[in-house]
Order: C-alpha cells, then sequence, then structure tokens
C-alpha cells in the first residue's frame, strides 16, 4: 500500500492515513495491539486539538512531546502507561519517516523515553498454591461452564499460553488458525508476538480436561442447534469465541477458589508456568522457546524470581539465618 503526500498536509491526516495502514497489516498484530496503538493515537490527536497544534512541523516537536508527557501524569497516568504512549509515537514517527520523506521533519521526538520504571519481578504462584487453586476448582461441576474454566485453567498453566494466545486456539486446523491442538501427539501449535508460530508441549492433566471440555462443548452446541464444526476452542454462551476480557474475568470469579489474597490473572500462570519450569531445570533456554520470548533478556527475570524462591528457601531452612531472623 502506498501513500502520496497531496493527501496528508495535516497531522490529523497522516494520523488517519496510518490507521490505515494498521487495518491493512492487523494480520501481524494481535486485536488488543490495534486496539491500544488506536487508543494512544487518539489520545495524542485529542492533545494537539488542545494545545491548537495541527500543523505537522509542530505536532513532530520535541516541545510538544514532552509537554504531553507532563500532560499525562497530571491526569495520574503511571510510567509504564506513558511509557507505553511514547513507543506508540516512535512507531507512528518511524513510519512517517520511511512514508513521508518529502516531509523533511527534522525531530527529536524519537529520542524522547518515558519515565525510568522500577523493575518489578512478576507475580507468580507457588506450587502448594497452584495445587490450591486446582483441587479447590476440580469440586464437583455443575455446568458446561465449569468444564470450560478449568479446561482453559489447566492449558493456561500447562503451557503458558499468552491470553490472546489461548482464545485464538482452533478444536482444529485451518487456514485460518491462529492455534490448534493436537491430541494424538500432545502438543499445541500457536501463533505468538513477533508472528512466529512455537510448538509447546501439552500435559496430561489438561490433556484430560480439554479431553472432558470438548464432550461438553459438542453437548452444548447441539442444544444450542449450532454446527459443532464451528472453531473456537474455548465458546461463550453465544457460541463465539471467548475474547481476552472473558477469560480475565473467569479467573478473577475463581480467585476465591484459592489461598492467595492476590486476584489471579491469566498472566500469573504464564508467570507461574515459567517459574515452575525454571526452578526444576535450570534450562533458561527452554523457558524462552517454551514462552516464545524473541529476546533471551525477557526471560531471564525469572532467574531472579527463581533466586527469590532459593533465598525464601534459604532463610526459612539454614541454621544459620534461622538465629539471625529470631535475633531481629
Amino acid at each position: 500500500m502506498t501513500f502520496s503526500l497531496n493527501e496528508s498536509k495535516k497531522i490529523k491526516d497522516i494520523f488517519t492515513t496510518y490507521l490505515r495502514y494498521l487495518d491493512s497489516t492487523c494480520r501481524k498484530r494481535s486485536k488488543q495491539s490495534i486496539k491500544s496503538i488506536k487508543s494512544d493515537l487518539n489520545s495524542y490527536c485529542k492533545f494537539l486539538d488542545m494545545k491548537a497544534n495541527n500543523e505537522v512541523a509542530e505536532a513532530f516537536s520535541e516541545t510538544i512531546i514532552l509537554s504531553y508527557v507532563a500532560f499525562k501524569k497530571k491526569q495520574g497516568l503511571s510510567g509504564r502507561s506513558i511509557s507505553r504512549h511514547l513507543s506508540t509515537l516512535r512507531q507512528f514517527f518511524n513510519w512517517v519517516d520511511l512514508t513521508f520523506k518529502e516531509l523533511e521533519v527534522v525531530t527529536n521526538s524519537k529520542k524522547i523515553r518515558g519515565p525510568k520504571l522500577p523493575k518489578l519481578l512478576p507475580k507468580a504462584l507457588s506450587v502448594d498454591e497452584i495445587a490450591v487453586f486446582f483441587f479447590l476448582n476440580k469440586q464437583e461441576f455443575e455446568t458446561w461452564l465449569d468444564y470450560r474454566d478449568m479446561a482453559i485453567f489447566e492449558l493456561a498453566y500447562s503451557s503458558g499460553l499468552r491470553v490472546t494466545e489461548l482464545v485464538g486456539i482452533d478444536l482444529t486446523h485451518n487456514s485460518n488458525s491462529l492455534g490448534w491442538i493436537n491430541f494424538e501427539e500432545m502438543e499445541l501449535e500457536v501463533l505468538g508476538k513477533g508472528n512466529k508460530w512455537r510448538k509447546i508441549p501439552l500435559g496430561r492433566e489438561a490433556k484430560n480436561s480439554l479431553e472432558e471440555w470438548v464432550v461438553q462443548r459438542e453437548n452444548f452446541l447441539f442444544k444450542k442447534n449450532v454446527s459443532n464444526k464451528i472453531a473456537p476452542l474455548f465458546i461463550n454462551k453465544f457460541c463465539g469465541r471467548l475474547s481476552s476480557r472473558g477469560v480475565q474475568r473467569r479467573f478473577l470469579i475463581n480467585s476465591n477458589f484459592s489461598t492467595t489474597s492476590n486476584r489471579i490473572t491469566p498472566h500469573m500462570f504464564r508467570h507461574s508456568f515459567a517459574s515452575h519450569i525454571l526452578q526444576s531445570s535450570k534450562n533458561l533456554r527452554a523457558v524462552q522457546e517454551l514462552l516464545g520470548h524473541a529476546n533471551i533478556s525477557s526471560t531471564q527475570i525469572y532467574t531472579k524470581l527463581d533466586y527469590q524462591h532459593l533465598s525464601e528457601i534459604y532463610d526459612t531452612s539454614h541454621p544459620r539465618a534461622k538465629k539471625l531472623n529470631e535475633n531481629t
């Protein structure tokens, strides 16, 4: 897709053109990613309207970007959210540089970085907390939702999938599939970040829960007079694909069946998967492959989590550590 300069004299027109470009490449990004980018750009456009800056040179200036950052801080946005907004704008500026070279807009805006963020360790459940969660949730099932939710929980912990990857899985492979499960080989294949495919082993407990869910799914669709050949593995009450928000809501509801006071999220299960695999295997590269991380640096944060776990064991087990704790 090509764009000409004469249709983009104003910054709003360039934004509109960029959004059309994003829509044309939507297969390379998740729907949630596209939604976030559009939201960030719309926020910046509204800010420019408020400042009465609709000229290209002004909209790209370092001064206006810094003013935007200050504005977002006043709104109470966290450093992480501000950094995401700036990342969106940098991607936009890069695209403008490549697409509209005739503009020759000189700017240092791309060099602006967000506030330094504290390096927070991911929140993971312990092995015992995971065991209690599944034990309490595996009491007598009453509805098809119980079977579906358990299959989701087991698959999330068994595979460490991102929630967007989980909801994109189809029952069987088709040309539009973003993921599917091979029950015979006990593995699943998913399309992750960066448009990269990866295979992940399917655990025994996850396989059993999924097979039980597939039977319940078929019965539910039969009662709804809907073909069992519809693609999504995880469906909602309207027989459509379950959304990421829907999965997050089910995790929240079932947080009551746990011994932790924290709200349990799908990403917490992903962190728990990575942490427990690393604690057992000490194989960072394997964890990187299973999680679908492009860079090993993204996976290395779990080594800190593993060290934290070892440190806690030391503090509670070593005679000298016990003595020190008792005296403090």
